[in-house]
């Protein structure tokens, strides 16, 4: 029998610190693989700062398990707070005034395209034989904006930190694709500067990838892709609570039960997506004065926490597992998208 006061190897010695003192440790774990991801992300932004966080935590939680006791550190709680905490500081960034003024026109396509590609991803992804969580963030995150949708929904639907990491690679891969492909298939096609805008702003994922795409094209077609994408982003919040009503449905392995509509919507509407609305809110009455960018950059460092929590809960086995059906899905998807979008472009005369 070992001494008293000593740690066992069964018993690391990082779980027997107070649970607040494991917490802040994990915090602090992510904070600093943030900071790295954030400083890599700035010198190589088509790749970004989540998805080096993410990489980062993977590399670290399945090669330093030992050393770091990470399972100890309450990893998941960091996750799960920093992407509610993430979400909120983004709505203090977000004119909600603005953006409805100026994509109004693109509404109505980007209403068809949403709906053609969640109707892809949760039916092709059945037929995959997709687990419903794995095909409702590749969903989201294909037709919203990327890493940000999938941060939103994921606490909504419960996912695992494992299909979120997956998701957020899939999502990467193809924005990685619509940078370089996109532009030169737009010269190909003939089209337009606002064609192409409005082209990049509802097929391409990411932010950043639709920046660049647009941008890459011409100026007039990045500002246009900019703005459709921005109103795109808006539409987080009513497909966030739609999900949230739809869960007794999704979830089947819970039986569905009869339960009032008012009652229905109050579950689910998340707190965090009222409090992002709200925050949102106040930035459009301009309440925060000039802390816009100081705010927008805050909510994405803590995002990017977020996403290196959920690195540290990845294993690899959790990704070979998973296969390659969910990028063949997330390839499905994106390209209904984008074709839905061509193709009603192409019937409105607006190429």
């Amino acid at each position: 029998m070992p001494p008293s006061g000593h740690a066992t190897a069964a018993t690391p010695a990082s779980a027997s610190m107070p649970a607040s003192l494991r917490l802040a440790s994990g915090v602090a774990l992510c904070a600093a693989i943030a900071a790295i991801a954030l400083t890599a992300g700035a010198y190589i932004p088509l790749i970004g700062a989540p998805l080096i966080a993410i990489a980062i935590g993977v590399i670290l939680t399945n090669g330093l398990r030992g050393p770091l006791r990470i399972p100890s550190l309450r990893i998941g709680e960091v996750s799960k707070y920093a992407l509610r905490g993430g979400i909120v500081v983004l709505g203090g960034s977000l004119d909600l005034g603005d953006i409805a003024r100026t994509g109004w026109d693109s509404m109505p396509l980007l209403i068809a395209t949403i709906a053609a590609g969640l109707i892809c991803a949760l039916g092709c992804g059945k037929l995959l034989g997709i687990d419903w969580r794995m095909r409702c963030l590749i969903g989201m995150g294909t037709t919203i904006c990327g890493a940000s949708a999938i941060a939103a929904l994921a606490p909504v639907i419960r996912a695992k930190a494992d299909e979120i990491a997956y998701a957020v690679t899939v999502i990467f891969f193809f924005n990685m694709v619509a940078v370089f492909l996109f532009p030169v298939l737009g010269h190909l096609m003939g089209l337009t500067d606002a064609g192409f805008g409005l082209w990049a702003g509802t097929a391409v994922n990411d932010t950043s990838a639709v920046v660049a795409a647009g941008f890459a094209y011409s100026q007039d077609a990045g500002t246009a892709a900019t703005i459709v994408k921005l109103t795109r982003t808006t539409l987080i919040i009513p497909l966030v609570v739609g999900f949230g009503l739809a869960m007794p449905w999704l979830d089947t392995a819970k039986p569905v039960k009869e339960v009032p509509l008012l009652k229905r919507v109050y579950d689910a509407v998340p707190m965090f997506i009222v409090l992002f609305l709200f925050a949102a809110v106040l930035k459009s009455l301009g309440l925060f004065g000039s802390y816009g960018p100081t705010i927008q950059v805050a909510g994405r460092w803590v995002l990017v926490v977020a996403m290196a929590a959920v690195g540290l809960q990845g294993h690899w086995r959790a990704f070979v597992g998973a296969g390659a059906r969910p990028l063949v899905l997330g390839l499905l998807t994106w390209a209904t998208v984008a074709l839905v979008s061509l193709a009603i472009q192409s019937w409105t005369h607006s190429l």
